[in-house]
């Protein structure tokens, strides 16, 4: 069975269902900044599976993942098991922003910045730095080959 019709099945989709039913109060004001292509044009889905797990937010154009962190989340406990779905995910070549609840109420403006350079940053990704010119195979003249 391919990762797409897992996602598909009657439990992922019932599970995704519920969770946007319930959503907290930090995801659902997030929800309502990035809906509807909100954010720079980028398409975002919520409560979307991504089989065995399912995320909060995820731009499947882009392969951004949007995560609200409740207090569960900053324990050593709860750190420690967002690194697997986190780096499976990268695996599978999403980039993760991990939001914490706490901000979306306090820091607002803060974090809508935040979603925007996310979104920015993967719409359209900085050129590689350049080479330094001592490292660009180039052979340097010797002072006595300039004054020749």
């Amino acid at each position: 069975m391919t990762k797409r019709s897992q996602a598909r099945l009657p439990d992922s989709i019932d599970f995704a269902r519920h969770q946007r039913r319930n959503s907290n109060e930090f995801a659902a004001t997030v929800w309502q900044w990035i809906r509807n292509r909100q954010i720079l044009g980028a398409k975002f889905r919520r409560e979307y599976p991504i089989p065995p797990y399912t995320v909060d937010f995820c731009c499947v154009e882009l392969n951004l993942i949007i995560e609200i962190d409740g207090e569960g989340h900053f324990t050593d406990e709860g750190m420690e098991h967002d690194r697997a779905p986190d780096r499976f995910l990268q695996s599978l070549g999403y980039k993760i922003l991990r939001i914490p609840g706490y901000a979306v109420i306090r820091e607002d403006g803060n974090v809508l910045a935040t979603i925007r350079e996310f979104v920015g940053e993967a719409k359209n990704p900085s050129p590689p730095a350049p080479l330094p010119e001592a490292g660009r195979g180039e052979e340097e003249s010797s002072p006595e080959e300039d004054t020749q």
